[in-house]
């Protein structure tokens, strides 16, 4: 059964490098708006590979299970930006892991719901019988993406999440959920252009471009299309938002507010103020540092992002 599998083991990454608010590499930026709340991010440096954060956030994740990877039959997820277009990061990981040759590799292409995606697709494979253990990692160097003359950019951090998945484990899957906007697709991507922030002359490169239309989506979609999935998931199996905790995605202080005050979740712990937002790693992130910690005998996590989509899972503790 499905309810029988569950998180084994939980680690996580970020790199040493820490950017304050008043960096002058945001000089540029226009009136952050909704986007505050940041103190401090960690980036990556010249040099330093996302890949490598994913791999850190793996081992931990490993020894935190007390599973050597030589037992991993999976690896989920997702590595954004890899260093090269194709193949994936993932395989980078596989490799430097030394994960065996027959352990699959499935990447996630969901930017921001790889983390939740790829978790649920773990626990379905395992419950399925078609692995016994599942590792997902979720790896993003997004400051190397955005545009620094959007006010989005201000807080972007840098980081790596990881799990074990396999039978038994201290949260259990319980069900999900998920919305798709695939009509508004358009509204939030990742195209090869030159920053604006960026000189004359400077080569074009991959960057992730939210502008007037990913601000109106954003507006229409951040707070409704959470809420609905999160009282159908409660709805669902009899809960009330005071009984769950919500782990998510962290876009800034102003959204935490307002799923706390609209989804009215028992805990909602928070990495913005120090880790700032890392993009498809933030849930992955917070899950690490703060599992073991939360109160709540249930446990949703969210994302959201481009694409647009949404997914929620709901997990229970053992």
């Amino acid at each position: 059964m499905i309810t029988e599998v569950g998180i084994l083991g939980f680690g996580h990454a970020v790199p040493d490098t820490i950017r304050h608010n008043d960096d002058p590499l945001f000089a540029a930026l226009p009136p952050t708006g909704p986007f505050t709340g940041f103190r401090e991010r960690r980036v990556l440096a010249a040099g330093e590979r996302v890949e490598a954060l994913g791999v850190r956030a793996a081992q931990a994740a490993l020894a935190d299970a007390g599973v050597p990877a030589t037992a991993i039959d999976r690896l989920y997820g997702a590595v954004s930006p890899a260093e090269h277009l194709l193949p994936s990061g993932l395989f980078a990981l596989h490799a430097e892991l030394g994960l065996r040759r027959d352990a699959t590799v499935v990447p996630i292409h969901s930017e921001f719901t790889n983390f939740v995606v790829g978790l649920t697709s773990a626990c379905e494979a395992v419950a399925a019988g078609r692995c016994e253990r599942a590792l997902v990692v979720a790896a993003a160097g997004w400051s190397r993406l955005v545009d620094y003359a959007d006010a989005g950019a201000f807080g972007i951090g840098d980081g790596a999440g990881a799990v074990v998945v396999g039978r038994g484990g201290l949260f259990r899957f319980v069900d999900e959920l998920g919305e798709t906007y695939s009509e508004l697709r358009e509204a939030m991507t990742v195209q090869v252009r030159r920053p604006r922030s960026a000189a004359e002359g400077t080569d074009p490169r991959p960057t992730y471009v939210f502008e007037a239309p990913a601000r109106r989506v954003y507006a229409e979609l951040g707070t409704a299309a959470p809420s609905r999935l999160w009282s159908a998931l409660l709805a669902r199996h009899g809960l009330s938002p005071a009984e769950v905790a919500l782990v998510t995605h962290q876009p800034n202080r102003p959204a935490l507010d307002a799923w706390q005050r609209e989804l009215g979740p028992a805990e909602l712990p928070s990495v913005v103020e120090t880790l700032g937002n890392c993009t498809l790693a933030t849930a992955a992130i917070v899950l690490s540092l703060h599992a073991r910690a939360l109160q709540s005998r249930h446990l949703a996590l969210m994302g959201l992002g481009c694409g647009q989509n949404f997914s929620a899972l709901l997990l229970r503790r053992a």
